[in-house]
């Protein structure tokens, strides 16, 4: 939390300024204890959890810019969400391979 500060909020980690079922506004930490079990609730958890892992090791699965333009891009529907969501998810669990 150190580089965004613990108050940051997820539409300003992702540059989105709308966020399905949850405003823009939300901090990082919301993001990441959030109770819903739909797959915008996976996207939040997993895609937040994501892109703090990109930041602090070059050896995750993603870069940052992948983790936010993918963030971003399976926001469209809630189908898109929950598969971007596991994909995260195994990258955060070490279950896909480390970029080079």
């Amino acid at each position: 939390f150190g580089l965004l500060g613990w108050w940051g909020t997820l539409g300003n980690a992702f540059g989105a300024p709308s966020l399905p079922g949850l405003g823009p506004s939300t901090s990082l930490p919301q993001a990441l204890s959030n109770p819903r079990r739909d797959g915008y609730g996976t996207l939040y958890r997993e895609g937040t959890a994501a892109l703090l892992n990109s930041m602090v090791t070059n050896r995750f699965a993603f870069t940052t810019n992948q983790v936010r333009e993918s963030f971003v891009s399976a926001l469209g529907s809630n189908k898109a969400a929950a598969a971007q969501g596991r994909v995260f998810q195994m990258a955060n669990e070490g279950r896909l391979k480390p970029r080079n």
